[in-house]
């Protein structure tokens, strides 16, 4: 005999059910004491004269719904969820799914996300209040605004590394990234040199006025004022991170998703992560880019010379008697037989780690001729 098991709430509704059938209660209170309508309630009351108790159980219980999903899927998603997709939210963990699993029985996200909360496997979000504030329209043309920024975080293995960042602020395209060990300006410099190399020289760089220089670099400050004067961009400084809202923004999205994704495929050194970040920016801007108000691009043409004596670190040196200077606790000699006594000579450091001399734009190669340790004192650029 098949076992039919009641609940307390059916149980009520079939007493009261019995009671107006015996008379002893009027139907429209019936109908308030279980809070249905009227002619619901008479519709209960006719299963019940015909079925007795059958009548208030509901005609799909024990049964299958047809929407359920497999026991054999609902295992395979727990799974991966478990390990190897472990630090992945919902959509991004349906992403790589689909991109390194092929996996065709793939649920729709809200049926994977009731799936995981079941199993306790949503990855939380702590959020804390905060003040809100008004967004900024973006600007009209792909190259009028480059917000850059850098992030210090443990983005693969177990040591703490910096990303420097530039995004597009018309289409939110990723049009330069790497990591360093250490957020100098001199890394700053060759983001923005390969950023202009691909694309060209925006109009204006938007940047932390504390964050990217840090306190002890402040001399490379003013060589990146330098080298944006030279090439006529604008250069904005945020005084709060809320004013460069975009790339904050972003480097929230890489902490999720790029961190998961290098720990998913083993990367545990810079280089390796530096090739693995080339292939995510394509696929993040394939994805996450929004067409910007105009086609027209604000980028403009390199006019202005060779980007690798401007994006540099400078300094000058009074040459001396007998073609001499010193530089560093060393003292170099320009063995010509032109007389450069009482000129200035520039001492270019490029963003490679090179080195290269030259007076007023002509390439020299002095030689060092004596040398002392050095100190290291800073000089302001020039």
């Amino acid at each position: 005999m098949e076992k039919i098991i009641m609940d307390v709430n059916q149980l009520k509704i079939y007493r009261l059910a019995c009671k107006v059938l015996e008379g002893k209660l009027k139907v429209k209170d019936f109908a308030r004491l279980i809070n249905k309508s009227y002619r619901q309630s008479q519709r209960i009351l006719k299963k019940v004269e015909d079925k007795d108790f059958l009548g208030v159980i509901h005609g799909n219980t024990g049964k299958t719904p047809h929407n359920k999903t497999p026991e054999h899927i609902e295992a395979q998603i727990k799974d991966w969820l478990s390990y190897k997709y472990q630090d992945f939210n919902i959509t991004h963990f349906m992403e790589m799914v689909l991109e390194n699993e092929h996996y065709p029985q793939m649920p729709k996200k809200s049926t994977v996300h009731k799936l995981a909360a079941k199993h306790g496997l949503v990855k939380g979000v702590r959020r804390s209040k905060r003040r809100s504030f008004k967004p900024r329209p973006r600007m009209e043309q792909e190259g009028m605004l480059i917000q850059f920024d850098g992030s210090n975080h443990v983005w693969f293995g177990s040591e703490r590394t910096d990303l420097l960042a530039a995004i597009d602020d018309a289409t939110g395209k990723i049009v330069g990234a790497e990591f360093f060990y250490g957020e100098k300006s001199q890394h700053c410099l060759k983001v923005i040199k390969d950023l202009i190399e691909e694309n060209g020289i925006p109009e204006a760089f938007y940047m932390d006025q504390a964050g990217i220089y840090g306190k002890a670099d402040r001399e490379w400050e003013s060589q990146i004022a330098r080298a944006f004067e030279q090439l006529n961009i604008r250069l904005i400084l945020a005084s709060s991170p809320q004013a460069k809202g975009r790339v904050e923004r972003l480097f929230r999205t890489l902490q999720d998703r790029l961190v998961s994704e290098l720990k998913l495929y083993n990367v545990n050194d810079i280089e390796e992560a530096n090739k693995y970040l080339k292939r995510f920016i394509k696929k993040f801007n394939k994805q996450f880019t929004v067409k910007p108000i105009e086609d027209e691009k604000a980028y403009r043409r390199n006019v202005f010379g060779n980007l690798d004596l401007i994006l540099c670190r400078k300094e000058r040196r009074k040459i001396n008697v007998g073609n001499i200077f010193s530089y560093q606790s060393v003292t170099w000699l320009i063995d010509e037989k032109r007389c450069y006594r009482g000129r200035q000579v520039n001492i270019n450091t490029h963003v490679d780690g090179r080195q290269s001399f030259d007076i007023m734009g002509r390439e020299i190669r002095p030689k060092p001729i004596k040398s002392s340790k050095f100190l290291g004192h800073k000089k302001r650029a020039v």
